[in-house]
């Protein structure tokens, strides 16, 4: 039965006045006797109830609940199963109840607004506010203060003795820092006097002369990085990833690190975090670092600053609808990576690449803008390089057919059909070596141009799959620079500081403007092939094999019109015989030149093969096969050019592509010529079948295979049974309490051996979850009279030996230098409360090992143990 009473002495009762009137004196309207209220007194209402009993003393004024008793006053609530109130010095003391199992239930419970209180005892005086607690756990931020005496004051913070401080959640922590005495700022900070790390129940010699531990309430808050020292061999000791960081508000964050080294290499890094919600979200940093190698005043000194640059940002698809703008940004000089990434695949990554681009589209119309800003460069080598697009940009005008009606019926009209577009674009390139980027010598080498096209087309289809596409296009590009070549006999070469005949080429700057009209007509015709070939046996599992040829031949052609050109291209002496040759005056443009009206035939073969099966599963009882290909893809293309003076078949190109056990990727490549070489290796207008009775010469052949080993294995193993025998062959026999307390995969701690897993030997099986992916490609080339072989093979995957402890690998081999390629090994392990890991290079130029071992909470990051051989040593 719920009791619940209201102490009447603390009623919000409003009572009339008493006065007291005197018959002996004379009556005075200003003069008032009250009733004096106690200074004791509380100012609001206690309600207080129990589940169990309740029990009232007048006399001496207390109040006892039982069983999930209840206080409540103004924002503070104390539960227990054993309460007793005094009303008159309005204290409560809370306390649990032994049970028949001498298990105490129903411990105090102090709430005061947000805060929660656990303890074992609990003293609280509501006149006051102060409280006296024993074994008391409180919860600040990611930790669990626990303090065998507690006393809260009524300005809100507590002193507490004999306390320790953890972020481990387990009824026994795994560690805490021990605390003798302390005083706690909820929702700011703990200070706390000299305190020593115990790790396991084991004191370690690790003292604090004092602790400081923040309270974050809020999301983000500024405050300082403390660095980690580090020493290595070759740059000294170093103090490392030290700085602040700067909360500036809620969309925004900066933090400021730095590194130091006592043998003068430095760096910082700034860097940025942005979130607006439904807006954008993304991350920005720049680092720069001074790295010197060797000793000052030897051979070995080396000094170089380096640089790296990363933004990411991405808009969200509903902030503004028709727009969009994003970033990738990957950019670094050459020698950063090697002297301050820590990443292998920064070591082994030799193309980098950025993109900052814009996109606009109109709804309704045909129009659409795009603009970008590119960067990509070659970070390996002995010159590396860099290749920049600033700006680029499109302007385009999707087909649109002028002669159709919006509200066409039936099939439209041969005319109908005319269509026609609008292309233009823009671009900057600039090509240039890694160190020269931030310099004025960057701008020597960029190319800018303007290109667009007007292509009028309609397409007429006569019969089934056969086409008929007669067009006509216009071509203009608009550059900065044009060249002009002439034949000089008595040219002064700088470089063997001798005169000599030669062709000069000389580079006009301004703007030059080029045009060219192309009526061309194309056919084409593709139809399909299928062929089916059916099983007879009734027992067979495959019951049809379908083969799918898709071949298609088409033809373009181009007349030969005079006056629809610009003059575009001109003619120099090429030689001392007076041999004439003809050159562009784009040549080297970004867009090239427009081509010339010149009469062209071209008939292009291609063939696509697919090969599909109707194959039934293992114990099938639906009575439905199920399609699989066999080959998904095996084409053949070359083509024809009708009016070229020599060599009209070209090369011959071969692809396949296709899927073993639906895990097994296969594809391969080749390429074939119909031409022989000559004694300088160069192609002659001479058949190879002529000469050697072969009808193609080979000029390079790929193939690759990628699979899943884990996945493979999978789909063999043997079958399971999921009860056991009562006596292994082999070995003695197991009973329940061996099998429960053994960590095997598939069980828990004390579950049952039904839920183990036997082979059908009545084994145990050792089922570990892994993974293995397996790369392997090779390429052959053949040159003139040599030939080159190169192949190279992958591995990656990971081990999870049990469910907190994982193994993950990186590995492969070079099969040119017959050495295994750079290897990487990392264990992980959960802790519980800490992380361990450990990783591990064994060759290559990032040779090292490191060692951490970390307690998971952020506010405790700086408790770790950290030991590495860094690659700068030359581990």
């Amino acid at each position: 039965m719920l009791l619940s009473v209201s102490l009447f002495s603390q009623d919000n009762i409003i009572k009339p006045d008493s006065l007291i009137i005197r018959s002996d004196l004379p009556i005075s309207a200003d003069t008032l006797y009250l009733k004096r209220i106690s200074p004791d007194a509380i100012e609001k209402q206690v309600i207080y109830k129990a589940e169990g009993y309740k029990r009232n003393d007048l006399v001496k004024k207390t109040s006892t609940l039982v069983k999930n008793a209840e206080v409540i006053y103004d924002n503070i609530k104390i539960t227990a199963d054993s309460i007793e109130f005094n009303m008159e010095t309005n204290q409560v003391f809370a306390t649990g109840i032994r049970d028949t199992s001498g298990t105490i239930t129903g411990k105090p419970v102090l709430e005061i607004g947000s805060d929660i209180y656990n303890a074992d005892t609990l003293t609280y005086n509501f006149r006051t506010g102060q409280a006296v607690v024993k074994v008391i756990v409180t919860e600040q931020e990611d930790g669990l203060l626990r303090s065998r005496v507690a006393k809260m004051l009524a300005d809100g913070t507590t002193n507490i003795f004999r306390s320790t401080y953890s972020t481990c959640d387990a009824d026994t922590p795994h560690f805490y820092i021990n605390l003798p005495r302390a005083k706690v700022y909820p929702g700011k900070k703990i200070i706390s006097g000299p305190g020593n790390l115990v790790l396991e129940g084991i004191p370690l010699p690790l003292f604090l002369p004092f602790g400081y531990f923040p309270i974050q309430t809020k999301r983000a808050a500024s405050g300082i990085i403390m660095p980690k020292p580090h020493y290595e061999e070759g740059r000294g000791y170093a103090l490392t990833d030290g700085g602040y960081y700067f909360a500036l508000n809620n969309y925004f964050d900066l933090t400021v690190k730095g590194n130091i080294f006592t043998n003068g290499s430095w760096l910082t890094t700034a860097a940025t975090n942005y979130n607006k919600r439904y807006k954008y979200s993304g991350n920005f940093s720049f680092t720069y670092a001074n790295n010197v190698n060797g000793h000052k005043g030897l051979p070995d000194y080396r000094k170089a600053a380096n640089y790296s640059i990363g933004w990411n940002y991405a808009q969200n698809a509903k902030a503004r609808p028709g727009s969009r703008f994003s970033a990738s940004v990957n950019m670094s000089s050459s020698g950063f990576d090697r002297n301050n990434s820590y990443n292998l695949n920064d070591h082994i990554t030799t193309q980098k690449q950025s993109s900052i681009s814009y996109s606009k589209s109109w709804t309704g119309t045909p129009f659409n803008f795009s603009a970008s800003m590119n960067h990509s460069q070659n970070t390996k080598g002995k010159y590396p390089t860099v290749n920049l697009n600033l700006p680029k940009m499109n302007f385009n005008m999707s087909r649109i057919y002028p002669l159709k009606s919006r509200r066409i019926v039936g099939p439209s009209k041969w005319y109908q059909e005319l269509s026609f577009s609008y292309s233009a674009k823009m671009d900057n390139q600039i090509s240039t070596y890694d160190s020269l980027l931030f310099t004025n010598k960057v701008w020597n080498n960029m190319k800018s141009g303007f290109s667009h096209e007007i292509p009028l087309s309609f397409q007429l289809r006569p019969f089934r799959n056969f086409s008929i596409s007669p067009s006509l296009s216009y071509s203009g590009v608009l550059y900065t620079q044009k060249i002009n070549k002439t034949w000089n006999f008595n040219y002064f070469d700088p470089e063997t500081n001798q005169f000599r005949p030669a062709v000069v080429k000389d580079t006009l700057r301004g703007y030059f403007y080029g045009h060219s009209i192309n009526p061309s007509v194309s056919a084409g015709y593709s139809p399909q092939i299928f062929g089916l070939f059916q099983f007879t046996n009734p027992n067979s599992r495959v019951q049809a094999v379908r083969h799918v040829m898709k071949p298609s031949v088409s033809f373009s052609y181009i007349p030969f019109l005079e006056g629809l050109s610009t003059q575009l291209y001109s003619r120099v002496q090429a030689d001392t015989t007076g041999r004439m040759e003809e050159y562009s005056i784009f040549e080297g443009g970004i867009y090239g030149t427009p081509s010339l009206s010149r009469r062209s035939g071209n008939i292009s073969f291609n063939l696509t093969n697919i090969l599909e099966a109707k194959v039934f599963e293992r114990d099938d009882t639906t009575g439905k096969p199920k399609n699989v290909k066999l080959i998904d893809n095996f084409g053949i293309t070359t083509a024809y050019n009708v009016f070229a003076d020599s060599m009209k078949w070209s090369p011959l190109n071969m692809v396949m592509r296709t899927s073993l056990l639906q895990n097994i990727n296969i594809s391969a490549g080749s390429n074939f010529s119909f031409y022989a070489l000559d004694s300088r290796g160069r192609q002659t207008g001479t058949f190879y079948y002529s000469e050697t009775k072969k009808p193609l010469r080979l000029n390079n052949a790929t193939l690759s295979i990628d699979f899943s080993l884990n996945e493979l294995i999978n789909r063999n193993e043997s079958k399971r049974r999921p009860v056991p025998p009562q006596t292994s062959p082999g070995r003695g026999n197991m009973d329940d309490s061996d099998i429960q307390n053994r960590n095997l995969p598939g069980t828990e701690a004390g579950g049952s051996r039904n839920t183990d897993i036997f082979d059908e030997y009545g084994y145990m099986e050792f089922d570990v979850p892994w993974t293995m992916n397996v790369a392997y490609s090779i390429n052959y080339s053949k040159q003139f009279n040599s030939s080159q072989l190169s192949q190279t093979l992958m591995v990656n995957g990971n081990l999870s030996l049990t469910k907190k402890m994982n193994i993950t690998f990186n590995s492969g081999y070079d099969f040119t230098r017959k050495e295994i390629t750079m290897t990487q090994i990392m264990v992980t392990r959960d802790l519980h409360c800490w992380d361990m890991s450990f990783n591990w290079i064994p060759n290559g130029n990032m040779r090292m090992w490191q060692f951490s071992l970390r307690v998971k909470a952020a506010i405790l990051s700086d408790l770790k143990y950290e030991r590495r051989k860094d690659y700068h040593d030359n581990y």
